[in-house]
């Protein structure tokens, strides 16, 4: 079992919902699971609709090295990250 699947199996046990997963690498690299929409797309913000709220991204030289139809990688400075 990844990692992931253990996190999630956890979360799922304590009756938390999961309706997206974030990983930041060394905040230089972002992967987002449970994109809905892409809001806008620039080189210092990023902001996606997800099932209940919007991700917003934010930083420098921000570039989608991989998108489809629900998840996505980002590259880039990665400063901060939100959800509201």
């Amino acid at each position: 079992m990844s990692m992931l699947e253990e996190v999630e199996k956890l979360m799922l046990s304590a009756g938390v919902s999961l309706n997206y997963r974030i990983i930041n690498l060394s905040g230089n690299y972002l992967y987002v699971e449970g994109i809905k929409s892409v809001i806008s797309l620039s080189t210092s913000e990023m902001f996606f609709g997800l099932k209940s709220a919007t991700l917003k991204v934010y930083g420098n030289n921000l570039k989608i090295k991989y998108l489809d139809k629900t998840s996505c990688t980002i590259f880039g400075t990665i400063n901060r990250v939100e959800t509201e």
